[in-house]
């Protein structure tokens, strides 16, 4: 009978350890999904300030506003992802206001298909797409020269993005005559900088060391 009830003790451990396991899993996913869901709000927030340019432009403004948008962003997009991508701005009118509608346009084998921004390829190009806006609202709304914090730029690219990315960044520094102060947890991205310094939390304070000359 003791043997009897140590085997069944054993099975309802068993069990109970499996159902903690699936809660956990589950409870990791619906973290993720929150955090994802956060991320994906706030690009949607840094889209809608792009749009606000758009509105509050006339027609003639719109259309230049427009036309270097897209090159800006498209470019942006190619320097990062290289050839057969392009972003478009299209000015709708819906009930008698103008809107703005993002868009990506990639090449896949001689054919073009038009996705919007939110939904394109991943996060990465949402990243791209977002780093570019963000940097034209900068200098069309913030004193000349005033610099751009950016929180995890490129959080969801690729590995193999880093890199084009920090370059690109660095590239847009120079032209705009602007500082960009960059946190990041990826060494290829923090590579381009100029200056880089590691934040560690030590028995908590943050202390602040210096990874370049």
């Amino acid at each position: 009978m003791l043997a009897s009830l140590t085997e069944r003790a054993a099975l309802v451990r068993a069990e109970y350890e499996r159902r903690r396991g699936r809660f956990e899993q589950l409870s990791e996913m619906r973290r993720h999904k929150a955090s994802r869901l956060s991320e994906v709000e706030r690009e949607t927030v840094r889209l809608e300030k792009a749009a606000d340019v758009f509105r509050a432009a006339s027609e003639a403004a719109r259309e230049r506003v427009r036309q270097k948008v897209e090159l800006v962003v498209t470019d942006a997009l190619r320097a990062v992802f290289g050839p057969g991508v392009e972003f478009a701005a299209e000015v709708v009118d819906r009930r008698g206001r103008p809107e703005v509608e993002f868009s990506i346009i990639s090449d896949y084998g001689g054919a073009s298909v038009r996705t919007p921004v939110l939904d394109a390829r991943g996060g990465g190009v949402v990243d791209v797409v977002s780093l570019a806006l963000r940097v034209l609202v900068a200098v069309a709304t913030s004193p000349p020269r005033a610099p751009v914090l950016l929180d995890e730029p490129g959080k969801h690219l690729s590995e193999g993005y880093s890199r084009a990315l920090g370059e690109l960044l660095k590239a847009v520094a120079r032209e705009t005559g602007r500082q960009f102060v960059v946190v990041t947890h990826d060494p290829r991205l923090a590579e381009a900088a100029d200056a880089v310094y590691r934040v560690e939390m030590v028995g908590g304070e943050s202390r602040v060391t210096r990874m370049t000359e």
